[in-house]
């Protein structure tokens, strides 16, 4: 799988969890908006590595 997809993926799916939960919170709506972050750090981490990876080609 291309980096750039699972980056995107990530971000969606944990944008999608993060709305989800704050349209509940309720005792779900938590568990959503904590299941969003790690998705969310995971886009970061990737996105940020893909980055650096352009700025500095070897």
């Amino acid at each position: 799988m291309n980096p750039i997809l699972i980056a995107f993926l990530a971000l969606g799916l944990g944008a999608a969890l993060c709305i989800a939960g704050v349209y509940l919170l309720a005792g779900l709506g938590w568990a959503l908006i904590a299941g969003s972050v790690p998705l969310l750090v995971l886009a970061a981490i990737i996105l940020r590595g893909l980055q650096r990876a352009q700025q500095k080609p070897t």
